[in-house]
């Protein structure tokens, strides 16, 4: 399981260096007209929610109970099924006129995220103890 999230990790860093970098890249899907200084700073904004969901993994992924790690992660696989994800297929998406490629790879993706968090957190259990008889 450290695995996969050590490649979400990895996941929300080239997320968090494209929008810091190329964010243009990332806006061409939302029709949003040309790129200003505005829209740049607004996807930066959005890179730095990727770098919090960094460090929030690094921390999770210490914490010694799995009770504790599973609500870290449980957390953020809600966010990317519904606030992400289903905020985009039953309002955003249409809203802003993008194209329905383009809309379900990047609500499919959040899905895809999404299950695989919760996969985790379903998973993530502590290594049970035997019992010692006591002579």
């Amino acid at each position: 399981m450290r695995i996969v999230l050590w490649v979400y990790i990895a996941f929300n860093l080239l997320q968090a260096v494209v929008l810091t970098f190329d964010p243009a890249l990332t806006d061409r899907a939302y029709l949003g007209g040309e790129m200003t200084p505005t829209r740049a700073f607004q996807w930066y904004a959005v890179a730095g929610y990727h770098v919090l969901i960094i460090a929030v993994t690094i921390i999770a992924m210490g914490l010694r109970q799995a009770r504790d790690r599973r609500k870290i992660i449980l957390v953020n696989a809600l966010l990317y099924l519904f606030w992400d994800a289903g905020s985009q297929l039953a309002y955003w998406g249409r809203e802003i006129g993008m194209a329905t490629s383009d809309l379900l790879l990047n609500a499919g993706v959040s899905i895809a995220t999404g299950l695989v968090l919760l996969a985790i957190a379903f998973l993530d259990r502590d290594p049970v103890q035997p019992d010692h008889a006591v002579s």
